[in-house]
């Protein structure tokens, strides 16, 4: 177990923990997946970092969504392999051009 630690941002965090967790839709973006080889989804990580930079607008960080969306494949496969998640349906989720998003 890596220890970790959570900072809450909201002014609401005394009374209620979530931040931006809680609009979370049970989904994760990633590129490249193992999930999406199977299924021969044409996926490229150059497309996933677009849509990201298209989804943040004026708020966009590109150094933050490169990192993101060139390790997401990695981040999908972890959580399939350490935790045994079945994230092996995939959809478009948010600004997606392709269904890059597991759905657990």
């Amino acid at each position: 177990m890596v220890p970790y630690s959570c900072i809450e941002c909201s002014p609401f965090a005394l009374d209620f923990f979530g931040g931006n967790s809680t609009k979370a839709t049970s989904g994760i973006n990633g590129a490249l997946t193992r999930t999406q080889v199977d299924a021969k989804i044409g996926d490229s990580v150059k497309q996933f970092y677009e849509d990201t930079l298209k989804s943040a607008r004026d708020k966009a960080r590109p150094d933050l969504i490169k990192v993101l969306t060139y390790q997401s494949a990695s981040a999908v496969e972890w959580l399939q392999d350490v935790f045994g998640l079945d994230l092996t349906l995939v959809s478009r989720l948010g600004y997606d051009s392709l269904p890059l998003g597991p759905i657990s």
